[in-house]
């Protein structure tokens, strides 16, 4: 995907002509929680028999990860948006056409924050089903919150295995939960294959089998850096023991000067924050470390190459979907021409399938009934835009725990490619199957 229109800035589209100062603000003025009656004109919407359900979106709308609230926020419009030009809302609940009503619910990327923003959601603001979320972290606070709330959560996007492990512990208190992202034994464990085939074909030639990994501070971080060495093991390396920093860390000279001293030929770095992971990549190449970068989560940022500029030529990622099909293409060209920008899919494209079979369970379901929402959530197949949906209903090689979102191959599963970032442009290398170019080895090993 082309990224070099660093001159574009986000102008969201909100209802009403609501601009993105105006929408911080009203989030701002009711606290954590702010809701947004979506398009519709009054005189349709006084003829519905029946309330607006209320559908809460969770994201770090301010914070460190605000600019990743932000695309979670557009998604999630374009969403409701196309689902309402589809005829899928009023969604008939009861045998009563209702609208949909939806609450912003800020977790400001703090669990603590996070529980209290859900709560009074619920409570106060009368939220009757959640859809997506940021942060591992913030997942393994909320699920306890909302657990007790008794309210479905459908697409959070914390990844950790540990949200895995606390669903296996007690499936029945987590039956409304259900995860968004495969887990990192799952997915990090993706790394390995494609690095061995680089080098069994003189793709790359590490000159040692050193490799490191720095994580953010953070359950999802910590849980990524264990199944990322362990892949890395698989693949014939021999990691340190992963590094941990904080989220919003700017200065990673010594943790390089490090690296470089201990001749590590491959460095897998995860952060959630954009300015960490611009910093890392820039000082990283600023040093000249013969080494290969994993840049796990730096896709996750539309504005990635303004941030990093040349720094992130050659960095290979698997964090994010990626343009296969004509239809994401379509689905991307008119993100941009709505937005202004070429979307992060992470962040975007994710809130916008979720929300879309949030509805689409509303829709089959037909009441607000909590057991009735989640045996239609664990039967529901939906084909999204960027992957098919299936929830798995024990664990299995496709996922960690019941209730977890399932991995397959292109349009059979959750699946991300292998891409290789070089001039503002995220290009797949793995699987070959689906390759746009073939793996270059940075000019610098």
């Amino acid at each position: 995907m082309d990224r070099t229109g660093g001159d574009k800035k986000t102008k969201p589209t909100l209802p009403d002509g609501l601009s993105r100062r105006n929408f911080l603000e009203t989030v701002g003025g009711l606290g954590a929680v702010g809701s947004l009656m979506v398009i519709m004109p009054s005189a349709l919407r006084a003829q519905e028999a029946g309330e607006p359900v209320k559908i809460g979106v969770m994201g770090p709308f301010t914070g460190p990860a605000s600019r990743t609230g932000d695309a979670i926020r557009d998604g999630a419009m374009m969403a409701f948006e196309d689902a309402r030009a589809a005829g899928e809302v009023p969604v008939t609940i009861d045998g009563s056409k209702r609208d949909i009503e939806i609450v912003w619910v800020d977790s400001q990327s703090s669990p603590e924050k996070a529980v209290k923003a859900v709560t009074d959601a619920v409570n106060r603001r009368g939220v009757q089903v959640m859809v997506t979320g940021w942060h591992s972290s913030v997942a393994m606070a909320v699920m306890d919150a909302e657990a007790a709330l008794k309210i479905i959560h459908i697409g959070h996007l914390g990844e950790s295995q540990y949200v895995s492990e606390k669903i296996n512990k007690d499936p029945e208190k987590y039956k409304g939960w259900f995860k968004g992202w495969p887990s990192p034994p799952i997915f990090a464990g993706l790394y390995g294959e494609p690095l061995r085939y680089f080098m069994d074909n003189g793709l790359w030639t590490p000159a040692t089998k050193t490799a490191a990994v720095l994580v953010e501070d953070t359950d999802y971080g910590r849980g990524w850096g264990e199944a990322l060495m362990n892949s890395l093991k698989q693949a014939g390396f021999d990691p340190l023991p992963y590094d941990v920093t904080a989220l919003d860390e700017t200065e990673f000279s010594p943790l390089i000067a490090k690296y470089k001293a201990l001749r590590v030929s491959v460095v897998g770095m995860t952060t959630t924050g954009s300015v960490s992971a611009a910093n890392f990549v820039k000082q990283f190449r600023s040093q000249r470390v013969k080494a290969l970068v994993i840049g796990h989560g730096l896709t996750w940022f539309s504005e990635w190459y303004e941030l990093t500029g040349d720094a992130s030529d050659f960095v290979v990622t698997t964090d994010s979907p990626h343009v296969i099909a004509p239809f994401q293409q379509a689905w991307v060209d008119r993100y941009e021409a709505k937005y202004g920008e070429e979307p992060s899919i992470a962040p975007s494209g994710h809130p916008y399938d979720y929300m879309r079979l949030a509805i689409e369970v509303l829709n089959q379901a037909g009441t607000l009934d909590l057991d009735t929402l989640v045996e239609t959530t664990r039967e529901i197949e939906y084909k999204g835009v960027w992957h098919f949906y299936k929830f798995s209903k024990e664990p299995g090689p496709n996922a960690l725990a019941p209730n977890e979102v399932m991995t397959g191959r292109f349009m059979e599963g959750f699946f991300f490619p292998m891409v290789q970032l070089k001039k503002g442009q995220a290009k797949i290398v793995w699987p070959l199957e689906y390759a746009q170019q073939e793996f270059e080895q940075p000019p610098w090993i």
